[in-house]
């Protein structure tokens, strides 16, 4: 044999083909795994383009719904069911956009929810799909590559809230609103004076009395003027604040004797801008709606919660969060003025907080500014001497008792110009608070 064959022993102890026998054997597994990796990295690359189209889904959602239920376009009760089925219409269609040519490579459709759950909107997208994978059926590992991602985004709404502003027209609101200014314009003043030369603090804008014209003339800003110069800023704030379309209503309601409706409450705050609270002073005429004499807060707050019809969770136009912003220094006077009999007499009283409890029973929140009223320094005026005595007495409880008809919390203390402004501001933006706490899930 061996003769015959002389290299056939040689050939038997020859190792050196191994290696491309070996490397043969090896390149299907390796190849395998390089393609596995390659199929690896296709999958996050789709994956990634598919995570970047469910955001961009989820956020076009809730964008659109918010903008639907600010715009109530069909003007419904409740949008919210319309603005959700918009919404995931849009957020589809944003889906296929951002996804592009993949969808021709991994053809698929999320799963996209969108929700409302009191000022909370919610978007929710889910995917999953599969794609043919050719390494994988080489290696009889998988004939397909799965992939899956998701994405959520929420917002919360602005909500819509009510301001009912009642303000003190009274006559305690034509003092000088400075200390100062009371003092030098007391000196200039020859209203009531008395048989010693005092004269009256007041600058009363009854016909034939000559304390308004004296103020106006010689420059002197009362605290009713005060008070409109900011309600002004107030209303400037909320026309600049809003993001809801017709976001806020406001009306203002100026009171001495009787409620009398200025501005009814109204999504046009322009209505209020034209307002000057000084036109609704304490004039000596009973004939007008404010009626004229005192102040009555146990005509004033039954008015106001007839007045409030609309009280929600600020959800919708038609479910406002309600607010009552009570301006006032805290003295109520029983006294009436009637044309024809003249006055009933001085009877200045504290505010009966119970007189409160109505409106918060139903869901309405009272926020105070309470203006503090100056006690009147002796010498007095012996044509209004009770009178002083009596509101001095008082006006240490006026504090205590305002706080007690304010909802928790919803109080707040001015007196000068800059003070009042801030005050009004700081309750605005409190109750823009509240709002959203109200209406939160």
């Amino acid at each position: 044999m061996a003769g015959r064959f002389p290299r056939l022993p040689g050939l038997r102890n020859d190792r050196g083909g191994n290696v491309l026998v070996i490397f043969a054997l090896a390149a299907v597994p390796l190849i395998g795994i390089v393609g596995v990796g390659i199929e690896y990295i296709r999958g996050i690359s789709y994956r990634a383009r598919f995570d970047k189209a469910a955001d961009a889904a989820t956020i076009t959602a809730i964008t659109t719904a918010r903008d639907y239920i600010s715009t109530n376009p069909k003007n419904e009760a409740d949008p919210t069911q319309s603005a959700t089925a918009l919404a995931v219409t849009r957020g589809l269609a944003a889906f296929r956009a951002n996804a592009g040519s993949t969808l021709a490579s991994v053809p698929l459709t999320p799963t996209l929810t969108v929700t409302r759950t009191g000022g909370v909107v919610t978007a929710n997208a889910t995917y999953s799909a599969s794609y043919p994978s050719a390494f994988g059926r080489v290696l009889s590992i998988a004939s397909d590559m799965a992939i899956s991602g998701k994405s959520a985004s929420s917002l919360t709404l602005s909500n819509y809230t009510d301001f009912y502003l009642l303000v003190d027209t009274s006559g305690s609101m034509g003092f000088p609103t400075s200390q100062a200014a009371q003092v030098s314009f007391a000196k200039l003043n020859p209203d009531m004076k008395d048989s010693n030369g005092n004269n009256c603090a007041f600058a009363c804008h009854f016909s034939g009395w000559q304390g308004y014209g004296l103020a106006k003339a010689n420059g002197i800003e009362l605290r009713i003027k005060t008070v409109s110069n900011a309600v002004q800023q107030l209303v400037a704030k909320a026309k600049t604040r809003q993001t809801l379309i017709n976001q806020y209503r406001m009306g203002l309601y100026p009171f001495v004797s009787f409620m009398e409706t200025a501005v009814d409450a109204t999504n046009n705050l322009d209505a209020l801008t034209t307002i000057d609270l000084e036109n609704y002073m304490d004039i000596g005429n009973s004939s007008v709606p404010r009626g004229s004499g005192g102040t009555h807060y146990e005509n004033l707050f039954p008015a106001i919660n007839a007045k409030v019809t609309r009280i929600g969770d600020g959800s919708t136009a038609a479910k406002p969060v309600p607010f009552v912003f009570l301006i006032t220094d805290g003295i109520g006077n029983n006294q009436y003025w009637y044309n024809s009999t003249g006055w009933t007499g001085s009877q200045a009283k504290l505010l009966d907080a119970t007189l409160c409890k109505p409106l918060k029973d139903r869901g309405i929140t009272i926020s105070v500014l309470y203006i503090p009223y100056v006690p009147l320094a002796s010498p007095y005026n012996t044509n209004v001497g009770y009178e002083n005595i009596v509101v001095n007495g008082l006006i240490p409880s006026v504090p205590l008792t305002l706080q007690n008809c304010a909802s928790p919390g919803f109080f707040q203390t001015a007196s000068t110009a800059t003070q009042i402004e801030t005050a009004l501001n700081a309750m605005f933006d409190q109750a823009t608070r509240q709002a959203r706490l109200v209406a939160a899930p």
